[in-house]
């Protein structure tokens, strides 16, 4: 069993790493860049409208994602690539509008977030940078995590090498004017990063036209979408989309407070301690997306028992692996935060962070794959309340009694997640525990 997660999670965990590569390079090169306060403020600011806008997209591709493993497991493949093209119609359907309202309003966000003038200014530039392309990363996505829940995962690592080695390179040359092209900043990495879905779908089509993929949908189709099928992506991917919403909410409000208490200084410390611990998220990734199409295909088998002990060993291995990403945090948050900037006073406060948060990996590790086994299962209701109690009720209350009450400051707003982190841990475990999972009809 552990041979059958490895072989899933690892191309996963290689996937995630490249896309945090990606993060990591905007971070360095904007760190770099002229002023880091304004340039890392914006481009986190960017990103975090990116993430609010894609809550829907990842519920009902979640939804796919636990039918099309289930209906793998069951053999039914002609069912799994009708599932796929209804998913892919829908999506590509929704991105039109929400990229639309980024390009022409995606500057409210920061100045709802009270951003000074030129951080709103240069957090716009990324934003229409990444979001013209917008289209293309959810046409990714739908590619990704289809083939993913028929046991391909591979293929999106391929993919995403491609798409990963444009965005640096295309980052190297206009966010300094490298080679003759214009100096573009904060914009420049906005464009880098949204062209490089360009070039990631362009290869999936490619591979598609060449008989390369294992599942891919039907885009000559004159059924482009079943409604069946739809009701059944929204009944199961709401709830998971709900979720990611709250992750995307509590950012959000995480980000007001952390501007209230600390300013940019805070926020730019707080980008860079949270792009440095991404690298330790990817292995309990990798192992939640094995948990996920594993429980889902196994299931589809009728063997239950199978399906449960998939989920387990892949957070075992999602504990350990995150645990020794969280060694290195602990003993040099400082050396870690020194790669993404010289500034000495977000290196301090980085470095903090890094320090706290090495303590919580192995805990992140459980959490995030012991949910991906019953999101896998199309079970996403539970989860939902978890992440939606401990996101916003345990980890939001902690960090405005430590911050404020208390008055530890950003300090007090990061031992709030501390806390959090673990309470939550245990509690996903229990709900798992309970098997409940394990009966839904998918």
């Amino acid at each position: 069993m552990r041979r059958v997660v490895l072989k899933l999670a690892i191309p996963v965990i290689v996937s995630n790493l490249l896309y945090t590569f990606q993060n990591i390079v905007d971070t360095i090169m904007l760190g770099h860049y002229r002023d880091p306060a304004v340039s890392l403020s914006a481009a986190g600011l960017g990103g975090m409208l990116y993430f609010l806008m894609f809550p829907l997209i990842m519920g009902l591709t979640t939804g796919g994602v636990a039918i099309i493993a289930r209906r793998w497991g069951e053999k039914n493949y002609k069912e799994a690539q009708e599932v796929f093209n209804s998913l892919y119609s829908l999506l590509i359907l929704i991105s039109i509008p929400i990229s639309l309202f980024a390009v022409f309003l995606g500057w409210t966000l920061p100045v709802a977030m009270g951003a000074g003038t030129e951080v709103v200014e240069e957090a716009y530039k990324y934003i229409m940078g990444v979001f013209s392309f917008y289209p293309f990363a959810v046409f990714m996505a739908v590619y990704q995590s289809s083939l993913r829940a028929a046991g391909d995962t591979k293929t999106p690592m391929l993919v995403d090498i491609i798409a990963n080695v444009w965005n640096v390179v295309w980052n190297f040359l206009l966010i300094f004017g490298y080679l003759g092209f214009p100096e573009l900043g904060v914009l420049g990495a906005g464009l880098a990063t949204g062209s490089s879905y360009v070039a990631g779908t362009l290869f999936y089509l490619l591979l598609q036209k060449r008989g390369k993929l294992v599942i891919y949908p039907d885009l000559k189709s004159k059924e482009k979408m079943r409604w069946s099928t739809v009701k059944k992506l929204f009944r199961i991917g709401i709830p998971a989309g709900v979720e990611r919403g709250m992750w995307a909410l509590t950012s959000f409000i995480y980000t007001a407070l952390i501007f209230t208490v600390s300013g940019s200084l805070g926020y730019s410390s707080f980008q860079v301690g949270l792009r440095a611990e991404s690298i330790a998220y990817m292995p309990g990734f990798g192992f939640s997306i094995a948990a996920t199409t594993l429980v889902g295909q196994y299931l589809g088998k009728k063997d239950e028992k199978k399906a449960k002990r998939a989920a387990m060993e892949a957070a075992k291995m999602a504990a350990m692996f995150m645990g020794v990403a969280g060694i290195i945090m602990i003993l040099f948050p400082k050396y870690i935060a020194l790669l993404f900037t010289d500034d000495p006073q977000i290196i301090s406060l980085a470095s903090l962070y890094l320090f706290m948060m090495g303590f919580t990996e192995p805990a992140l590790g459980t959490l995030f794959t012991l949910a991906g086994g019953m999101r896998g299962a199309g079970y996403t209701t539970m989860p939902m309340v978890i992440n939606l109690s401990g996101l916003l009720g345990i980890r939001l209350g902690l960090a405005v009694v430590f911050a404020f009450i208390f008055g530890l400051g950003l300090f007090g707003v990061w031992l709030g997640m501390f806390f959090e982190t673990f309470i939550r841990a245990i509690w996903m475990y229990y709900e798992f525990s309970r098997g409940r999972w394990m009966k839904v009809k998918v």
